[in-house]
């Protein structure tokens, strides 16, 4: 992981992976790095996920 976990932010994660995205679709990534994107790509849709799924409990326990 290029980035420690501890300092990743959800807009931080959103933009590497905006990054990752831009790149596969310029074909900027060789065939010997697309496996590693792929999976940090994969890593980050995690994060992602996991943040935008606390950030939802928080909200529906303020109107519970």
């Amino acid at each position: 992981m290029t980035k420690q976990k501890s300092k990743l932010t959800y807009e931080s994660a959103l933009q590497e992976l905006q990054e990752i995205v831009s790149n596969l679709q310029e074909a900027a990534i060789s065939i010997v790095d697309l496996s590693e994107r792929v999976t940090r790509a994969a890593e980050l849709l995690k994060f992602c996920r996991e943040k935008l799924r606390e950030t939802e409990e928080k909200v529906q326990g303020l109107f519970d």
